[in-house]
């Protein structure tokens, strides 16, 4: 069974599997896929079948992003990867109108009409560098969420070291504990990831920018959340961060890798780099002298926005190959 999918980072996926063509999400495609293999497999046993395969095969333009095609694959799909080109070429000859319905069916005509078909495959040091961020990130917040209820516990009961009663005075050693295991399972997956991103020499695994402040855990993330080889364009990869006006008024953007280039913003700044420290001293004069009536606090924001979409850039110009030799 061949699916062709029109993939999105803002607006749902396009779905045609010869008869049928859907929108839906990217957690609702899985969800379906998922039971599609499981169905199959039931099937397999049923035939006594060893050799018959019953999974989905996906058809998917290339530059979808490479955590979409990994919880694919992980699920048992096959996935092929199909030319853009190739999509627009056959629309153009046939003058079809351009849009996600009929990109979708183009590409599933394209599969079944013998087009060259590239498999997909991930190297198994991206799969390790995206498995073990996200551990990394369930971990950190477990870790937030028991020290916040580990407070309000306190709180709530108090202590005896705080001078309360002892009979109403609480134990926080079964907190204490936890967020200790969750520290440990940090610092051991930290480890982990900063041998993969210094000794790895994976095309998957991309090498950092040198940027004072850009650390592992920071390059990680990027490379897991917000990868520039998964854009075709500068701007598609901005508006996904949520470095322009536009997609902040419409909230439409990735919140965790705004998060990650806001953090960055605020390390160069800290770590006085070079390069991106003078930009931010200077957004911050300009902000400043153009809204007189700021905090401080709302000023340092609007500095460290500038210079996050300044990284952004930057970065997407590393792994892209197109910065020069005079930098930014």
């Amino acid at each position: 069974m061949k699916i062709a999918v029109d993939w999105s980072h803002t607006k749902g996926f396009t779905i045609y599997d010869g008869k049928k063509v859907r929108v839906e999400d990217r957690r609702s495609l899985l969800q379906r896929l998922k039971k599609l293999v499981k169905d199959g497999g039931k099937s397999s046993r049923t035939l006594k079948s060893k050799s018959a395969t019953h999974s989905p095969t996906i058809i998917i333009e290339e530059g979808c992003p490479a955590s979409l095609i990994s919880d694919l694959m992980l699920q048992g799909n096959e996935v092929h990867l199909i030319s853009n080109r190739a999509t627009e070429e056959y629309r153009v000859k046939h003058g079809i109108a351009k849009s996600d319905e009929n990109d979708a069916r183009i590409m599933w005509e394209l599969a079944n009409g013998g087009a060259k078909l590239r498999t997909a495959s991930l190297d198994e040091d991206w799969l390790q560098l995206h498995s073990l961020y996200n551990q990394y990130c369930r971990y950190q917040k477990a870790r937030v969420a028991m020290q916040n209820m580990k407070k309000a516990y306190l709180r709530q009961f108090g202590d005896e070291e705080s001078g309360s009663a002892s009979h109403l005075s609480g134990d926080t050693a079964p907190y204490d504990i936890a967020v200790d295991a969750l520290k440990a399972k940090e610092h051991s997956i930290m480890g982990k990831l900063t041998h993969l991103v210094s000794g790895c020499e994976s095309k998957s695994v991309l090498s950092p920018p040198s940027i004072k402040g850009l650390g592992n855990r920071i390059w990680a993330g990027i490379v897991v959340t917000a990868n520039p080889n998964d854009f075709k364009c500068l701007s598609a990869y901005l508006r996904f961060c949520g470095l322009t006006e536009d997609v902040i008024k419409t909230h439409k953007y990735n919140r965790h890798a705004r998060m990650l280039y806001h953090m960055l913003a605020e390390m160069v700044m800290r770590d006085r780099d070079p390069t991106f420290r003078p930009i931010y001293d200077k957004c911050k004069a300009d902000v400043a002298g153009k809204n007189p009536s700021y905090t401080k606090a709302h000023i340092h924001n609007g500095a460290l926005n500038r210079t996050a979409t300044m990284l952004a850039k930057h970065v997407f110009r590393h792994v892209k190959g197109t910065i020069s030799e005079a930098g930014e």
